[in-house]
């Protein structure tokens, strides 16, 4: 180390004898601080490397962390390396003749980019990482930038804890520790501390966020439960996207790229100072492609039943209240993807400095996407999808306050079953105050706010349906977080909230309490319980659309699927007799009401015709012997009374069979919230400066889980029993003749004529007629599908991390999560899934040379078979092992970088979900381009 100082005393001599000499005077000057980015202190015998210029020089900075440098006129770009700090690269150092370049440097410690501070623990108050109440794992801009992608989602496949469904190239669904679903909402994912989910949907669409990876700072996730502070919906984590300041990150950036499936991508991102305290900029992206291609066997039969009977697809459109032009349209398009998808991005943002701790920051963004994307009644192609927001946010030393807007207008997008246009114009409208204040010099702190989300669904009838009217929702908040440091090592954490729903009955509180025990600098241990809610969504309660035909054989008779939300109140099926309101039937004449008109169970034997037709075209179709095809006439003239022939109720998921008179069909209740208590224990330490770990145990309670869209109709069907009884009379005797005729003895003749008698009963009780419904359902002859809660479920679950920089170039990063179960059997119905695999893990290793400019990586990723369960998708999804690469070089005495990214290298097979493509290898190439 002295020889270090005093070499770069020589060096700054040198320096200084060169100013007065001739050459100088054709030269400039370099010259600035590089201190301490924590602690503020500067940073002597740190070497300054050149580049540029067609010369290698540099220096090393003194006691009080100058350096001086001299250089001929031009541009440059300077390496800072110094132990115990990560390399720095500077680019765009303009130097002229005769004057001086003034160039200030604060450089990140290992330490400290391993024990970074964090916002979103404890929402807004800056704290080290080892020092939170939670567990957090950070993606840095470096890792962010250096990486191509076709969405930010890319960059959490290496976060513990997190689980994501792929849809395609943009499309997915991303939580922390499992409950996934198709079309989630789950995860309470923050953009500059502003909710980034589609506002009455409440799904996350993490590629409608308009920033791009050249303005993300760093993205944030944190493990475990966050309700005491955020609110509703944050049971399991938070992720947190965080955007550069254009006071603190000023310059222009360009990139332009393509890749597989004929994928075009641009961005760009541009920063200023207007002055000193003030600052603005813009940033936007283009990307279009060809999504990965998929067969979903719902569509194709939905397809087909449109194309063999179009008479039928546009009745059924009618009857739903579509327009003849609309239903024409509809039918048009149903199973029918377009698999070019297209995406915009345009965000712009004003930061003014008003005080030296107060900031106003304004800022507008906005998406239009064009691709397919899953939803809980199957894929939907989003056309010209735009989804918009407004947000002003202000800060003075503990006080921050904003307000925004989300908005979203789904164009001209549709539901692929069914054809029909899906109309989303909805908004979210949210207050919010917070401030803080400390005692006892410190040692106690607290924090407290207050939350208004304003929920406003406009459907215009289309995704509300009867409820379109009543369907606005508002949610109120206030919280209280004390923080008291007991000791210089422990610190002790009570926080709660009390959220104020206008849909629920009760008001719910989410109390927060931990420990964090530091024993010594840098390594912390937590103590936490939190209790935590999810508020039902607005389509949980107020959801109403048609899905078109439904599924399989009850489609192909014209019964269609839709889904139902409770609303306010919940509905039942039932009178308060306890009998069933009534059915509704495909087969109803027109002149009747058709299958809009809801029917009195005793009339269900005035449809013994249609099922005599239905037997008709199966004979015809081969699917029943021709034989049939004689006693089908005699069938069709007899006239059943409903004391003739019993009615039974079919399940249509389990196809188990009840008697009307013995059937019970509960009520579905308005939905109410569903609450976690979870347990856990964590440690986070870096040791030596260089290697960080973090571990946790934890343990989950989840009371009145919200289901997935569940069956709530059953079919009604004749008692087949019955129906053998009442045709033996009018066809024993014709069978029985025609065996004897036939050479069979009367035993025998008897025995075939049971057996056909049998046959023709269980084809007749096999053909539902009509399915249970209640006039206040909207629609026609519709199974509907609806929420419930569902009992309790029990988990455990582990994660681990650790990032280790082995040495100033090369960085091991890897990632371990295990959650004891991945399918929850219940006491009030079918199992419930994680969704999500119980192993799941990543390694990476990563090499970084800021003075050659070249970086790579290479990951690998793992995830085992897990069940999936959600929104009529069903199955074993495979284990995953993919191997990833990103390459990135500078290309000498230019600002241009060529970056390559590779997602699955070896083309291994990549299904996320049922439902889903298998996405297989995909290479992205950019060139990014940076002006200063």
């Amino acid at each position: 180390m002295r020889v270090q100082r005093l070499l770069g005393v020589a060096v700054t001599s040198l320096a200084l004898a060169l100013l007065s000499s001739p050459l100088a005077a054709q030269q400039g000057l370099l010259t600035g601080h590089i201190v301490d980015a924590d602690s503020g202190q500067p940073i002597d015998a740190a070497q300054v490397q050149v580049l540029g210029g067609g010369q290698s020089t540099g220096g090393l900075t003194d006691a009080s962390g100058a350096y001086r440098i001299q250089l001929a006129p031009g541009s440059y770009s300077i390496v800072v390396v110094v132990v115990g700090y990560r390399p720095e690269r500077f680019d765009g150092l303009s130097v002229t003749a005769n004057q001086t370049t003034v160039h200030d440097i604060s450089l990140v410690s290992m330490a400290m980019e391993l024990d970074g501070v964090v916002v979103s623990a404890s929402r807004g108050m800056g704290e080290k990482a080892t020092e939170a109440p939670a567990t957090t794992f950070t993606i840095s801009s470096v890792q962010i930038s250096e990486r191509p992608v076709a969405s930010p989602v890319e960059y959490l496949r290496s976060a513990p804890g997190v689980d994501i469904i792929t849809e395609g190239l943009q499309a997915s669904n991303v939580v922390v520790r499992g409950f996934n679903n198709i079309f989630s909402g789950a995860l309470h994912m923050l953009s500059d501390y502003r909710l980034a989910g589609v506002p009455s949907l409440r799904v996350n669409l993490m590629h409608f966020i308009p920033s791009n990876e050249q303005d993300i700072d760093r993205m944030e996730v944190v493990l475990g439960p966050g309700a005491a502070l955020y609110g509703p919906n944050t049971a399991n984590g938070v992720v947190h996207i965080l955007t550069k300041s254009p006071l603190q990150s000023q310059g222009t950036t360009v990139t332009l790229g393509g890749g597989q499936r004929n994928v075009f991508q641009g961005s760009f991102r541009s920063a200023f100072l207007l002055n000193e305290d003030l600052g603005f900029k813009v940033s936007g992206q283009y990307l279009r492609g060809d999504e990965w291609e998929f067969n979903d066997p719902t569509e194709l039969a939905n397809r087909a039943a449109a194309d063999a009977n179009p008479t039928r697809c546009l009745n059924d459109k009618l009857i739903r209240g579509v327009s003849p032009a609309g239903a024409q349209e509809a039918c048009g398009r149903i199973g029918i993807r377009d698999y070019e998808t297209e995406r915009f991005g345009l965000e712009a943002r004003a930061d003014w400095r008003f005080a030296d701790n107060g900031t106003f920051v304004g800022t507008y963004g906005r998406n239009n996407s064009t691709g397919i994307e899953l939803t809980g009644l199957g894929a939907g192609q989003t056309v010209d999808w735009v989804y918009e927001f407004y947000q002003a946010r202000m800060n003075i030393d503990r006080f921050f306050a904003q307000a925004y807007l989300n908005t979203s207008d789904a164009g001209d997008s549709y539901l692929l079953n069914s054809g029909v246009p899906l109309v989303d114009k909805s908004r979210l409208m949210v207050g919010q105050i917070q401030h803080g204040f400390s005692l006892a010099d410190g040692r106690q702190d607290f924090t407290y706010g207050f939350d208004y989300l304003g929920t406003r669904p406009r459907t215009e009838g289309n995704i509300n349906g009867t409820y379109e009217d009543d369907d606005n929702m508002n949610e109120w908040g206030v919280y209280l977080q004390s923080k008291t440091s007991l000791s210089e090592k422990v610190d002790l954490i009570f926080a709660g909230r009390s959220d104020d729903h206008s849909v629920l009955a009760d008001k719910v509180f989410s109390p927060r309490a931990a420990i964090v025990f530091r024993p010594v600098p840098e390594q912390s241990l937590r103590f936490s319980f939190n209790r935590a809610y999810s508020s039902p969504s607005s389509l949980n309660y107020f959801l109403d659309i048609s899905n078109g035909l439904a599924p399989g054989a009850a489609g192909s008779l014209g019964f269609g699927l839709r889904a139902f939300g409770t609303g306010r109140n919940g509905w039942t099926l039932t009178n308060a007799d306890g009998s069933l309101k009534g059915f509704r039937s495909p087969f109803n004449p027109a002149a009747a009401g058709g299958s809009s008109q809801t029917l009195p169970m005793g009339a269900t034997t005035a449809f013994w015709p249609a099922t005599i037709q239905v037997l008709q075209a199966q004979v015809q179709a081969g699917a029943l012997p021709a034989s049939l095809a004689p006693l089908l006439p005699i069938l069709a003239g007899l006239t059943p009374t409903p004391g003739s022939i019993g009615t039974m109720l079919l399940d249509p998921v389990s196809l188990q069979l009840t008697p009307l008179a013995s059937a019970n069909l509960p009520g579905v209740p308005s939905i109410g919230e569903s609450n976690s208590e979870s347990f856990e224990i964590g440690w986070t330490g870096i040791i030596d400066q260089r290697f960080k770990i973090s571990a946790d145990i934890y343990r989950t309670t989840q009371n009145n889980f919200v289901s997935p869209l569940l069956v709530q109709t059953p079919l009604v069907t004749f008692n087949g029993q019955d129906v053998g009884a009442f045709i033996s009379g009018p066809l024993g005797p014709i069978l029985v003749q025609a065996g004897m005729a036939q050479g069979l003895t009367l035993q025998q003749a008897q025995a075939a004529a049971q057996q056909t008698i049998t046959a023709l009963a269980t084809g007749i009780a096999s053909v539902p007629i009509g399915v249970v419904s209640a006039p206040e359902i909207s629609g026609g002859s519709d199974i509907i599908v609806s929420y419930r809660n569902v009992g309790d479920l029990t988990l455990w679950g582990q994660d681990v991390a650790f990032q280790w920089f082995l040495d100033d170039n090369w960085m091991l990063n890897g990632s371990y999560s295990h959650v004891s179960d991945d399918l929850f059997e219940i006491d009030d119905g079918a199992p419930i899934a994680l969704n999500a695999p119980t192993h799941k893990g990543s390694l990476s290793l990563a090499y970084r040379n800021l003075s050659k400019g070249f970086n790579t990586e290479a990951r690998f990723r793992f995830n085992n078979s897990f069940h999936a369960v959600s929104a009529g998708f069903e199955g074993v999804v495979p284990e995953s092992k993919i191997v990833d690469l990103t390459v990135g070089l500078r290309v000498p005495n230019t600002a241009a970088t060529l970056q390559l990214a590779v997602t699955n290298l070896f083309n291994a097979e990549n299904k996320s979900f049922v439902g889903v493509p298998d996405i297989g290898r995909f290479l992205l190439l950019r060139m990014r381009y940076d002006l200063f």
